[in-house]
């Protein structure tokens, strides 16, 4: 087995020798519309060693993105959250129950939304209510989450060309392990962000990479990516800034003339009755008033893969990667071959470009705002496309693989760092909350809580979507969210003063159902915080596990949003229960700490 292995790795490695020659001479002379050619690897024959090299690295990459498209699967739910009410359901009772005009909805579907103009998210909701009569979220976040795939498509084609398929796959696994991760989990089920904020990355990688390449179709392309990028999300902008500079180190003149051109005509449109939103702080103030606070701001969104709560080294990270950049850019500027890797260059112009503008937009909500989920996938991106320009731009061969496994090394820690691993926990958490808000509909529409800054307003919205038939809330019952059974000592049942909470369960049928209700053990609910409801009655104690509401999003607090988390819901099934006369307890639990408390309401079984 020893000796197996050791040739697999040499036969790897001498593959690698011989054909970096190769793959050098395709760098430098770098065209992107030049099929990728290696005679080196077609005249060797395909070995038994090296289907077994294709086999693991393809498992290898595979990984992440199973275990990613798995977990949406299991989580995406036809449940409308936060801004899906008002940018997906109302739009579409204004477009189609609001006797507009052709011109009218024309004007509806390009008006602005917050800062954004998300035209390619209105089309997408246009086109699901036409196929299926109704709005569908769970097929909106499948649309949402073709993005990374259309971005992993866009890596695949762009670099290491010219090497054979095997070292590309190798060299690739950074990408994976960092694209395919949770650090953007906020996006994944949440259907019109992920609509926006994922799909306007490929638009703008493919306007850049179109923009290297050669001929007019090629440019035609580039500008209409980049118009669809700006009109998907504001962001999208910057495409056309990072395009100035790729036609610049081309000394494309003509092209730059008419690419300035269309990006004046876009974004003058873009800006036509832009009102900024009143709730965003200053720009001016941010920069020049609290400008250190701006500056911190830029760098710890740039290291917020490390995950909130570590400002410190989120900040030295984000430093240290902008560092890795300005070295890998001035390296190649200096061996005058910026000009070999245009599209990645454009793609990271492109990143910082929006990490500047929410730097400027955002950095007075606080620094710690940098760490929202949201904001993740260009943190993400920033990392996998400068560990494929450092692995790139090393020609040599040791080089290269100490390259290659430190950005391996870190792309795989953070992919099985408990942060990571959390916002898989919270993604699923919150695919709880929204099948509750489903049953209490089902059970009682008065009641249910929609997550939105503006309750009244979201609750209008969502029944008067309900009535026209818009929106079907699915068919889901409080059977099919009965809480578990565990294990209780009643010995246990000490009363503490540590636990704060709020309690109002009520009965339906068979079912005690709790719903977002909140608790807190010495004022405060640490992550690991685990909240069991307790039954107990003269002869008998059983206690039930509860669904915890996860709502880690800095900006509730920094806006001052009252929404009711942390808290958790529950639903016992009084046929789990022996007869008796209850009285319902609180147990907080965290680490190896647990508190207890009577809540004072009593039922009969």
């Amino acid at each position: 087995m020893a000796t197996f292995t050791a040739d697999l790795f040499t036969s790897f490695s001498s593959r690698l020798s011989t054909q970096n020659s190769v793959y050098t001479a395709r760098s430098a002379s770098h065209s992107a519309t030049s099929p990728s050619t290696n005679t080196t690897s077609e005249a060797t024959p395909l070995t038994a060693i090296h289907l077994i090299q294709y086999s693991v690295l393809a498992i290898l990459l595979a990984i992440p993105v199973v275990i990613y498209y798995l977990t949406i699967y299991q989580n995406a739910y036809n449940f409308p959250y936060e801004d899906d009410l008002n940018s997906a359901l109302s739009f579409i009772a204004d477009y189609q129950f609001g006797e507009l005009s052709f011109w009218e909805k024309l004007k509806l579907i390009f008006s602005q939304y917050n800062e954004h103009r998300i035209v390619f998210d209105r089309l997408i909701f246009l086109l699901d209510y036409a196929l299926f009569g109704q709005l569908n979220f769970t097929h909106l976040i499948f649309i949402g989450n073709i993005a990374p795939l259309l971005i992993g498509y866009l890596f695949m084609k762009v670099v290491f060309r010219g090497m054979p398929l095997n070292q590309k796959l190798l060299f690739l696994l950074p990408v994976a392990y960092s694209l395919f991760s949770f650090q953007y989990w906020e996006l994944s089920t949440w259907s019109m962000a992920a609509l926006q904020n994922l799909y306007v990355i490929p638009f703008a990688l493919f306007s850049l990479y179109s923009l290297c390449k050669p001929g007019r179709n090629a440019f035609i392309l580039a500008a209409g990516a980049a118009v669809l990028a700006t009109y998907t999300s504001g962001n999208g902008l910057f495409t056309f800034m990072a395009g100035v500079g790729i036609l610049l180190l081309l000394q494309a003149y003509r092209k730059l003339g008419l690419w300035l051109l269309i990006a004046a005509i876009t974004i003058g449109c873009y800006f036509i009755g832009y009102i900024r939103p009143p709730y965003h702080p200053d720009i001016a103030d941010s920069l020049f008033n609290h400008t250190g606070r701006a500056i911190s701001y830029f760098f710890t969104l740039i290291g917020s893969m490390v995950g909130p709560g570590r400002a410190k080294i989120a900040l030295l990270f984000g430093g240290l990667s902008v560092l890795v950049t300005l070295a890998l850019l001035g390296y190649l500027w200096f061996q005058k071959k910026l000009v070999d890797y245009l599209p990645l260059v454009g793609w990271i112009a492109f990143l910082y470009l929006t990490c500047l503008s929410l730097m400027a937009s955002r950095s007075g909500m606080g620094v710690e705002q940098a760490f929202t989920p949201r904001y993740g996938i260009i943190a993400v991106m920033l990392f996998a496309t400068q560990a494929v320009l450092a692995i790139e731009t090393i020609p040599h061969r040791y080089g290269r693989w100490g390259v290659l496994g430190l950005f391996v090394l870190v792309s795989v820690f953070f992919y099985v760092s408990g942060n990571n691993q959390g916002n898989r926990r919270r993604l699923a958490d919150r695919t709880l909350q929204m099948k509750y808000n489903s049953a209490v509909y089902n059970d009682k529409p008065a009641m249910v809580s929609l997550h939105w800054g503006n309750p009244e307003t979201a609750n209008v919205i969502f029944s008067d979507v309900t009535q026209k038939g818009i929106y079907q809330v699915p068919d889901l019952r409080f059977s099919d969210l009965k809480s578990p059974l565990l294990p209780c000592d009643a010995t246990k049942l000490v009363a503490t003063n540590a636990i704060t909470y709020e309690v109002k369960p009520y009965v339906s049928g068979q079912f005690l159902v709790i719903y977002r209700a909140w608790a807190l053990l010495n004022k405060e609910s640490p992550r690991d915080l685990s909240v069991q409801v307790i039954a107990r009655s003269a002869t008998n104690c059983f206690a039930f596990a509860t669904y915890k509401h996860t709502w880690d999003d800095v900006v509730d607090h920094t806006l001052g949003g009252q929404y009711t988390q942390p808290g958790f819901s529950c639903v016992l099934d009084k046929k789990d229960l022996k007869p008796g006369h209850y009285e319902l307890w609180l147990c907080l639990t965290t680490g190896t700490t647990s508190a207890y408390k009577p809540i004072h309401l009593t039922f009969d079984v």
